[in-house]
């Protein structure tokens, strides 16, 4: 079930109407910019092509980009190549020795621990810099840039164009940013080379979603693919320990969230079997401070733990008494799914070469 309203209030909705509308001037003509191959920088280093894969939506919100694009780089690394992630870096900070990291750059730092991780809103800029570095020489005939949330960041020319639709809240039927959730018109999935399903795990959410992108784009979707939970990092007191999904049922849990879907986490917990008795939300990417998040768990009656994901986790400034645990996120697709996504990354990794 897909939500027409945007995410505002609907008091608000004559004025985000009328906002949404001098939004979609500002993307034609960006986009019209675009089109027209202006503005748009080849990734060349060491006299090499770097190839690029962006992987971005189409909506606001969480599409399950990080997993996604995690298990993009685990398999550029099986194949023998050197994955490079470009993030934006959404309230991103700079430590004493000058390194601009993110939350998302700690959370990679977890999921695709072989990939280099290169933070900044200008992301060629970033890119040549970093890779430009002596040490990176040689390697960098197999380096392959991931472009996280890149649909919409065309400055930098990409080699595979890869767009995640969130099968639990699609938002292709409804308007542009502010009175729907649409960055940009859904017609704009024609520029995708592809386009993925994600959290299909309901078949009913999972056909509309595709009969949706199937209606915006002409053709349908590339691939589906689940999200599912493998194991449980539990954290008590600083101490942590792995325990099978099986370990939530039945156990009281308050949960904390500050994601694009926090409905979808707020879902998951529950499909584990856990009795939620509490949640807290936040908007995307703010950080629970530890002095919240233990006053949180504490307003919660007989709560046994809280759970959060592992981007919440990673922005926690200090270790929290309790118990906290973190699910391992992974993706499946079944096997023809699979074989299509690893043909399309294999053409990449070998372009211009």
């Amino acid at each position: 079930m897909t939500s027409m309203r945007g995410p505002l209030p609907r008091v608000l909705t004559p004025l985000t109407w009328i906002a949404a509308r001098i939004y979609g001037v500002g993307v034609a003509l960006r986009n019209a910019r675009f089109d027209g191959a202006e503005g748009i920088e080849i990734l060349e280093v060491h006299g090499c092509r770097v190839p690029v894969i962006s992987v971005g939506n189409i909506t606001a919100g969480g599409t399950g980009k990080s997993p996604y694009t995690a298990w993009i780089c685990n398999e550029l690394l099986r194949i023998g190549k050197r994955p490079v992630i470009a993030l934006r870096g959404y309230r991103a900070s700079t430590d004493a020795q000058g390194k601009v990291t993110s939350d998302e750059a700690e959370e990679y730092a977890e999921s695709a621990p072989g990939a280099l991780v290169v933070v900044g809103a200008h992301r060629y800029d970033r890119l040549r810099e970093a890779l430009s570095k002596p040490e990176c020489a040689s390697w960098i005939g197999d380096a392959v840039v991931v472009l996280d949330d890149g649909f919409q960041h065309r400055q930098l020319a990409r080699t595979l164009d890869i767009v995640l639709v969130d099968a639990t809240k699609h938002g292709l039927d409804g308007d542009l940013l502010p009175h729907g959730w649409l960055r940009e018109p859904a017609c704009a999935l024609r520029r995708a080379s592809m386009v993925i399903v994600t959290k299909a795990n309901n078949e009913a959410e999972r056909i509309a979603a595709c009969r949706a992108v199937a209606r915006e784009r002409g053709v349908a979707p590339e691939a589906t693919c689940t999200h599912a939970w493998s194991a449980l990092a539990v954290y008590e007191d600083g101490v942590q320990r792995s325990e099978d999904v099986s370990w939530l049922r039945m156990r009281r849990v308050g949960v904390a969230s500050a994601i694009g879907n926090p409905a979808q986490f707020l879902a998951a917990v529950e499909s584990a079997g856990a009795v939620v008795v509490r949640e807290l939300r936040q908007s995307d990417h703010r950080a629970f401070s530890v002095r919240a998040l233990e006053a949180f768990m504490q307003q919660a009656e007989r709560v046994d733990a809280c759970v959060l994901t592992r981007k919440d986790f990673v922005k926690l400034n200090g270790l929290v008494r309790g118990t906290l645990i973190v699910p391992k996120l992974t993706i499946a697709m079944d096997a023809s799914d699979q074989e299509r996504v690893l043909a399309a990354l294999a053409l990449v990794v070998h372009a211009g070469r």
